[in-house]
């Protein structure tokens, strides 16, 4: 089972869409994302905030060409902390994914990128945005996690 959710002003969340998959793969994702398109469009200002579920990256690119594509920033950071340890890491990745100063963000990149490993593995694994510095401002939503998900997924889970 999987769904589409939005924020709404007063920061609600509700579903748009919902779908029954065979399995997540990049043609399962398609159809559902295909049936989202025909429902809301390609509106202006659209952003997607993903995951790391198998196929949907590709699935979004191909139904939604341009749309401002998110990337999960705690899933990142989870990630990102299995490979990397250290204070370095703990004291700047965060920080680089809250602000909205491009000034401070590429500040605390430079910490990380301290480690040329760093850069080849956020540009190979994190291409999708997960900056707010990095973020339109035609959306007004700066989350940087996919908590809407993650709510609507803990409140249906007894029902999946």
């Amino acid at each position: 089972l999987v769904a589409a959710c939005a924020v709404d002003a007063h920061s609600f969340v509700f579903p748009v869409a919902y779908g029954v998959l065979e399995t997540e793969s990049e043609e399962s994702w398609t159809w559902f994302l295909h049936n989202l398109r025909r429902a809301i469009a390609h509106p202006n200002g659209l952003v997607i905030h993903t995951d790391a579920c198998k196929g949907l990256e590709v699935a979004v690119d191909n139904v939604f060409p341009g749309v401002e594509h998110r990337e999960c920033m705690r899933h990142l950071a989870a990630n990102f902390m299995k490979k990397f340890k250290g204070k370095v890491y703990t004291d700047n990745l965060w920080p680089t994914s809250l602000t909205c100063s491009v000034k401070k963000h590429n500040y605390h990149l430079r910490q990380l990128y301290m480690n040329p490993k760093v850069k080849e593995y956020l540009e190979t694994h994190h291409s999708k945005l997960w900056a707010r510095s990095q973020f339109s401002e035609l959306s007004k939503v700066d989350y940087v996690h996919n908590n809407l998900a993650e709510s609507f997924n803990s409140t249906i889970r007894k029902l999946k």
